[in-house]
């Protein structure tokens, strides 16, 4: 875990909880403006997303921005990984704020996720509406969410070793590791599959129900609201096919836009365009702005 040194008591409570908090400055006005869980993409450095999260903490959120599982401290647990755990680092940073002050646990609460953060965060949202309405999350902003990969070679080879390197398009500056193991390839695969029934389960429900309910009582269920950035020609996910609404089902305002020529180098791949590390300061401003825009 990183500790912020300001938090190092604070930090104790948080047993279950892996990552960094991110405080708005002391003078900064009051009250909270809303509580943002973080996630970062797929063998990505946990910390690669703390501009963003110190970007929101100024802005006057409280940020719980989350280290996933096999992306800290040993390289085997990497090797090892389930999606299940992913999904438990996502449940304890939602928790974690549980723990906090009142005036930032009654806080709205938004999620902002890269790749595979996208994806986690709008799987544990969809989870969350089916239990209780969906009341717990109020705006998601999904950085090239991993829903639908081009790239499908390793996820459904599962009698290959969990430790076979497997290749990665991401420069070695943004990684955690210098490699991704098939493994953890194999728990990303399983997650979308998950996902995608849940997906597909939400449509035929929505159409069952807009069948049998009567026009005038029909009350909508408070849902998220969603915004999607991703650019076009996406080497890793289908850009295209994210823009079906599809997708969007039981959100409120899924909306995707695009993202172009806004990167640093030609070097980083357009999976990364929407990455803190990999955009240009004007486009690292406008996609500050265009999150606080749903928020």
């Amino acid at each position: 875990m990183v500790v912020d040194k300001n938090l190092s008591q604070q930090v104790r409570i948080f047993s279950e909880f892996q990552g960094r908090i991110f405080r708005p400055p002391q003078d900064s006005a009051r009250p909270i403006k809303g509580r943002v869980v973080m996630v970062h993409g797929l063998n990505l450095a946990p910390a690669s997303m703390d501009p963003l999260a110190e970007r929101l903490a100024a802005e006057g959120y409280v940020v719980v921005r989350v280290a996933l599982s096999g992306h800290r401290d040993r390289f085997m647990d990497f090797v090892r990984v389930r999606h299940e755990a992913w999904q438990d680092d996502v449940a304890a940073a939602v928790a974690a704020f549980n723990t906090m002050e009142v005036e930032v646990r009654e806080a709205p609460l938004f999620g902002v996720g890269f790749s595979l953060g996208g994806l986690l965060l709008s799987h544990h949202a969809r989870k969350a509406w089916q239990i209780d309405g969906g009341a717990i999350w109020s705006a998601l902003a999904l950085l090239a969410p991993a829903f639908t990969p081009r790239l499908t070679v390793g996820f459904p080879l599962g009698f290959l070793p969990g430790w076979l390197p497997y290749f990665s398009f991401t420069p070695r500056r943004f990684r955690r590791w210098a490699f991704c193991p098939h493994n953890a390839y194999r728990a990303v695969g399983a997650l979308m599959r998950e996902h995608m029934a849940m997906v597909h389960n939400a449509g035929a429900e929505a159409k069952a129900k807009a069948l049998v309910a009567a026009p005038k009582v029909v009350a909508a269920a408070p849902k998220p609201r969603v915004l999607v950035l991703v650019h076009q020609r996406d080497e890793l996910v289908h850009a295209d096919k994210l823009r079906n609404s599809f997708f969007g089902n039981g959100f409120d305002g899924y909306e995707v836009r695009y993202l172009r020529r806004v990167h640093r180098s030609w070097m980083v791949p357009r999976h990364l365009i929407c990455h803190p590390e990999a955009l240009k300061d004007d486009a690292w401003r406008a996609l500050c702005q265009q999150i606080l825009e749903i928020f």
